[in-house]
């Protein structure tokens, strides 16, 4: 398919956002096609398809070159990936398959930039994306230093170097910016706050809207910055959640074992406990979720063994307002304002949530 066609399903204003993303000149008062012509004509040239492609992951890149072969049949642990490619504008699900393939333009264009220098580029900001990945799901805004913590897991180049790494990468891909702590009125800031950097806040771009920020900040207060390791990073931006924990591969057996549910589903409730847990949102919803989709349960036993697996995996659950923490991690500790970050007990949380 080509990507020229696959665009004239998108609206007017989808495109002419895209095109202020692309930061184009003059292209407001054009109609839909001429719009389309020169979203083309800028997205498909080798300069911009080598800085888009050199930011996927490892694992993308390698779905992407055997999609640049062969449409791919997406396995569970591919969905992400395959989502996040879509949304790049690299490829697309066939319709009656759903298997993934790649815009015949992309893939013309990736074999004549496929060089040892694209692929030493792509290897280091593969990994980057990997950072600002939990860096979003996870800080929503952070001093750039922690997100060098991160990078330097794997990469050994300077704060510098990853800093002019990061302004070079495309924006809508990234959905970040770096701004100084005076942009944001922070400069009297404590130095010993874990928030205070002297190189710049690194900060989610939707941080901006409808006072999320200020919310964070004050949910966050002054708790430490959770440093995951490279393995957690890889397999929550591969997976969604850490599956290898044991209160999420216990989770995942109830759901295999008790609710007779095949692999797949299982592994997606598991992501949607993952999901609504790390915002902060409250596990009475998943059980509405379930509700509200007909899944019953077999027996009142079977409904209490839920609940404290959904418990044990909430609290297992690492979220934004802890800064990557989990909530069993903070146990004890007390923060500004005397807030304390122990989940209520099991047994209360589990009246609530047979009631819900």
């Amino acid at each position: 398919m080509l990507l020229r066609e696959h665009l004239k399903e998108y609206t007017k204003k989808q495109l002419l956002e895209q095109a202020r993303l692309f930061e184009l000149n003059k292209y407001s008062g054009l109609r839909k096609d001429a719009l389309i012509d020169r979203i083309m004509e800028c997205f498909c040239t080798k300069e911009m398809l080598r800085s888009r492609l050199a930011c996927l992951t490892k694992e993308q890149m390698t779905l992407f070159r055997k999609a640049c072969d062969t449409p791919q049949e997406i396995s569970i642990n591919q969905i992400m990936d395959s989502m996040q490619l879509s949304r790049y504008w690299i490829g697309f699900f066939e319709e009656l398959t759903d298997r993934f393939c790649v815009f015949e333009e992309v893939a013309k264009i990736f074999s004549k930039i496929d060089d040892e220098a694209f692929r030493k580029k792509q290897e280091k900001k593969g990994w980057m994306m990997k950072c600002v990945q939990f860096f979003i799901n996870y800080y929503g805004i952070a001093p750039v230093e922690i997100i060098y913590e991160l990078y330097k897991l794997r990469v050994k180049d300077t704060i510098d170097e990853m800093i002019d790494m990061l302004l070079g990468m495309p924006i809508d891909i990234v959905e970040s910016c770096i701004l100084p702590m005076e942009a944001l009125g922070l400069q009297d800031w404590p130095k010993d706050e874990p928030i205070y950097s002297s190189k710049g806040l690194f900060i989610h771009i939707p941080m901006f809207e409808d006072g999320e920020l200020e919310y964070l900040l004050d949910q966050q207060m002054d708790k430490e910055f959770y440093i995951p390791s490279v393995q957690q990073i890889d397999e929550i931006c591969s997976m969604g959640y850490e599956a290898s924990t044991l209160a999420y591969k216990k989770l995942e057996t109830f759901f295999r074992r008790k609710m007779d549910m095949p692999y797949e589903h299982a592994v997606s409730w598991c992501l949607q406990v993952w999901a609504n847990s790390y915002e902060g949102e409250s596990p009475v919803d998943v059980i509405n979720i379930m509700s509200g989709l007909g899944i019953e349960f077999k027996s009142e036993k079977q409904m209490d063994e839920f609940v404290g697996l959904l418990m044990d995996a909430h609290n297992n659950t690492r979220m934004k307002e802890h800064r990557g923490y989990k909530p069993i991690e903070l146990a004890g500790r007390e923060f500004a304002g005397g807030l304390s970050t122990v989940v209520p007990g099991s047994s209360h949380a589990a009246m609530l949530l047979r009631d819900a």
